[in-house]
């Protein structure tokens, strides 16, 4: 009966140990779950157009993703909200590749947008004031773009160019023909030329003038060229026969000495007119001031041509000369020396 009541008392005792553990257990697995609870948070991942949705208690992002099979390469981006929060949302930027060519080169950078400025930053590539990019420094770059800079440079130099001086011919009856005297010795001038050349990637363009000096003046050369042509300007219309004589006129005074004079510029005669070629000296009580002339040699070799009474002279008045030819230079009047020419007054 005493063995009886013992193991009663020690079922009663056991019993009550265990009644007053359940409580404990519960409470503690109460207080488990509400810890995970508290620690859980829910986390959406978003790549691109994929997402998921997940709940962990993981606070390392790169573990978080690597659970959920999210993979990163060296240039993508992660931004995260704070875990501190329930709710977090990671959000993946994934890097597209940019192409660039510079200097005769190829690269390639990983990027996940940005300015094709920022791009070229990034890749370390400078360029200079005169460089082109082809895309603008402030667009923005996207997959597969790719962005050409093209190295330019100018560079200016001079070069000097001979002026070939010029030939002027004054043609004129004191000559023989095919006879030439030169009377001012030609020289050639010089023109500095300043050209500037656009090198594109290292390849000279096509050079652009941008000056042209000359530096120094060419001189013409001058020469008297046998021929026989008129040396007056004047032209009264006279109408000549095959000998070069006029065919009409009011008189005429034949194997006349005619001599040769000059004038400083400016000068006048004695009629008052300026003087020039093409007005002659005479004996104004032969031949009135005024009078048209038209003054050629009998053989026609010498022509002297249409011409104005307009001065006079002492050989004149004398009767030592017929006529005074009027030359433009000193050297013509000396290559007239004295020569015999028929005087046709047309009027």
């Amino acid at each position: 009966m005493q063995e009886r009541l013992r193991r009663v008392s020690w079922c009663l005792r056991n019993l009550n140990r265990r009644m007053f553990a359940v409580p404990l257990l519960a409470l503690a697995l109460s207080l488990t779950i509400f810890a995970i609870a508290h620690m859980t948070r829910v986390v959406c991942i978003y790549d691109g157009d994929q997402s998921t949705l997940t709940y962990t208690t993981e606070k390392d992002v790169h573990e978080i993703l690597n659970t959920e099979g999210y993979y990163l390469m060296a240039a993508d981006e992660v931004d995260y909200t704070d875990f501190a929060q329930k709710y977090v949302e990671i959000n993946i930027t994934r890097a597209f590749p940019v192409q660039i060519k510079v200097d005769g080169e190829k690269h390639t950078v990983m990027t996940t947008g940005g300015t094709v400025a920022a791009v070229l930053a990034q890749a370390g590539v400078t360029f200079g004031s005169d460089d082109t990019v082809s895309s603008p420094l402030d667009a923005t770059v996207s997959s597969g773009l790719e962005i050409v800079v093209t190295r330019v440079q100018y560079q200016t130099y001079t070069e000097v160019q001979t002026i070939p001086y010029e030939q002027e011919n004054q043609y004129t009856s004191l000559l023989k023909t095919g006879r030439t005297i030169v009377t001012q010795y030609g020289s050639n001038g010089e023109r500095v030329l300043t050209y500037r050349q656009k090198i594109v990637d290292g390849v000279p363009q096509e050079p652009e003038l941008v000056d042209s000096t000359v530096t120094v003046q060419p001189v013409a050369q001058k020469a008297l060229v046998g021929s026989k042509v008129p040396i007056s300007p004047l032209d009264f219309g006279v109408s000549l026969d095959a000998n070069g004589q006029p065919l009409n006129y009011s008189r005429v005074l034949t194997n006349q000495r005619a001599t040769g004079y000059t004038a400083k510029a400016g000068a006048y005669t004695a009629s008052g007119r300026k003087a020039g070629v093409g007005y002659v000296a005479v004996n104004p009580n032969v031949i009135p001031y005024g009078s048209k002339l038209y003054i050629v040699s009998a053989d026609g070799q010498f022509v002297y041509g249409c011409a104005i009474a307009a001065d006079t002279g002492t050989a004149l008045m004398s009767g030592h000369a017929g006529v005074d030819l009027y030359y433009a230079t000193y050297l013509e009047s000396c290559l007239n020396g004295a020569k015999y020419v028929n005087i046709y007054v047309l009027d």
